[in-house]
């Protein structure tokens, strides 16, 4: 293993998936499928999970895409499934409110014999913050396993209901439209299934990925998995005054440092973050976040703090930290800013870096003999508390519509649904060269992103989930910038789909007219999906609707004009000018 990656891999971190969200129950998806036989088969699993299926005729069916794998279709809208491949449960658990979390796999008869995965949660009566959410897991041997929400509007939704279908595979590539595992939160437990177990965890402190905790103290016995206060991580001096290192996993997944200390006669007592081995021998620095140190008898604030933190205490008698003795604690350097973090700062102006923050190569976002944007990241030593980033571009010259931006990219809630990613202001470049450093609060849900583009193709790459790979996704220019909104394209104009354009939801009208709301990612679109409405129907008008601030709906586009969404909120009407109906929304 290369030592760099390996070294990248051990710095990455990512939060736990939990979720939310959840106002109505709703019968189980099959209850609602056209075709009585799969729905018997549902009902029968649901009472026997473990009787034998049924088995389904694998007649002709359309597949809901014009290409498999349909990604995020509808498995109550499957009415023949592969003989064999009739839907299943994977597994199931309960969570203590009566929230029911169900894993389903099974073959529809459109595709050539690859089974799909799909969840279902019936939240239990009185959940008002439930959500549930696809997963993949890989796993790569070696102890290295990356986890990462399904990024697609029908993968996660917060209220009862079934998610969209997505191929299933035992072991997950990390980017993709795959799935192998789902996770549902009512707001106090969090339970997960995989092909292997299901297990239920308390939501814990924080609604997912805990940075800091006020007072670890308060947090129940019952949501720890483990707490150290191992006696070589404790120190006292002649005075009595002692502080004790402690380290805490909460079963939701986050790993928590603080210290607990005893000051009968003033002093202080605070924490240090391990900057690595350097020149100075180990370096430690004060940690000097809020509440990380106190003047009376007491605990820190708890942080997740990579890679570890040590306490010291201090009085008129001395001082003394839970450390070796060989090990010290280094003043920084004088800042080029009056406040931390600094910015516009030149990466050739840093003449001393932390150890192990020297400047790596940490994502690469390239294009096949085009342009290409290398994102560094490193810590220099007068900031040993923020990540900065800058980009390294090569773009080709004389070409028009050439650049390369350094971008930062946030996840939105527990599921770790990404939002769409921001350009840093001054950081985009239109010929070869070097941006300037951007800052990064490693406790913050910020990471870095970046975007190449060469006038023809483009290539974007993130750091917002937890892979521990560089890799980019690419696409062609189309009729907006890859990050920003397109406003009214047809989806007919779509020539390539970079994930592929599924009909997600359909709506009929007792006249038998039917609305159909589909959605995709365009190819020329780095990380936005689009919906719209569609009806093949005669007399009668068919629209987009989407969940505005109060909880109203509104039109947002006319029949076969795209709209960018997350998915959850989003249907497809339909009217006669008498009756009208709509797609269920998986909000």
């Amino acid at each position: 293993m290369d030592s760099g990656w390996a070294r990248r891999a051990a710095r990455r971190r990512g939060p736990e998936e939990q979720g939310r969200g959840n106002r109505r129950n709703r019968p189980p998806w099959w209850s609602r499928c056209a075709v009585p036989a799969v729905a018997a088969v549902g009902a029968a699993l649901l009472t026997a999970p473990s009787a034998q299926a049924a088995p389904a005729a694998a007649t002709a069916e359309t597949a809901p895409c014009p290409q498999t794998p349909c990604e995020g279709a509808d498995p109550g809208q499957v009415t023949a499934w592969k003989s064999g491949g009739a839907p299943k449960i994977l597994k199931q658990t309960t969570l203590a409110s009566g929230t029911k979390i169900i894993q389903y796999t099974g073959t529809p008869a459109w595709d050539s014999g690859r089974p799909y995965t799909w969840a279902e949660v019936q939240f239990g009566s009185g959940v008002e913050n439930g959500r549930l959410w696809l997963r993949a897991t890989d796993d790569w041997g070696d102890g290295i396993r990356t986890i990462n929400s399904v990024q697609h509007p029908r993968a996660h939704r917060d209220s009862t209901g079934t998610t969209g279908m997505f191929l299933y595979l035992a072991v997950a590539p990390a980017r993709g439209a795959f799935a192998n595992g789902a996770c549902a939160t009512d707001g106090v437990e969090r339970g997960c299934l995989d092909q292997y177990a299901a297990t239920v965890v308390p939501a814990g402190p924080c609604e997912a990925w805990c940075p800091e905790v006020a007072d670890p103290g308060a947090v129940p016995a019952s949501d720890w998995s483990y707490v150290d206060r191992t006696s070589y991580r404790r120190v006292e001096l002649p005075s009595g005054a002692s502080v004790q290192s402690v380290r805490g996993n909460l079963k939701q997944g986050t790993h928590l440092n603080w210290a607990e200390g005893v000051l009968p006669a003033g002093g202080r007592f605070w924490l240090e973050a391990w900057q690595g081995q350097g020149r100075w021998g180990q370096v430690y620095s004060e940690f000097t976040r809020s509440g990380a140190s106190r003047t009376t008898t007491g605990s820190t604030r708890a942080f997740s703090w990579s890679p570890e933190l040590r306490a010291c205490v201090s009085d008129s008698t001395g001082t003394k930290c839970t450390a070796d003795n060989d090990y010290s604690a280094t003043p920084a350097p004088q800042a080029p800013c009056a406040t931390l973090p600094c910015s516009g700062i030149d990466p050739a102006s840093v003449t001393e870096w932390m150890p192990l923050y020297d400047g790596d190569v940490v994502e690469d976002a390239s294009i096949y003999l085009g342009g290409r944007l290398k994102i560094h990241q490193g810590r220099p030593a007068w900031d040993p508390y923020h990540m900065y980033y800058w980009g390294e571009a090569e773009l080709p010259p004389g070409r028009p519509g050439v650049s390369a931006t350094l971008m930062t990219h946030k996840a939105d809630g527990p599921d770790s649904h990404r939002a769409r990613p921001e350009p840093v202001p001054g950081a985009t470049l239109t010929a070869s060269g070097t941006t300037t450093m951007v800052a990064i609060d490693p406790l913050s849900d910020e990471k870095i992103a970046g975007l190449v583009v060469d006038g023809q193709k483009w290539a974007f790459v993130t750091q917002q989930d937890n892979t521990i790979y560089q890799e980019s996704v690419q696409g062609t220019v189309g009729p907006c910038a890859p990050v920003t909104l397109c406003q009214d394209v047809a989806s007919a104009s779509v020539a390539t789909w970079g994930s592929q354009r599924t009909d997600w939801a359909t709506a009929s009208l007792p006249n038998g007219a039917r609305v159909t709301l589909a959605g995709g990612r365009p190819d020329w679109s780095a990380t936005d999906f689009y919906a719209w409405a569609h009806s093949d129907s005669a007399g009668v008008t068919a629209w987009l609707e989407d969940r505005q601030p109060g909880g109203t709906y509104a039109e947002v586009a006319e029949a076969d004009l795209m709209k960018a969404t997350d998915g959850r909120y989003v249907r497809a009407c339909l009217s006669d000018g008498t009756t009208t109906k709509c797609t269920q929304p998986m909000g």
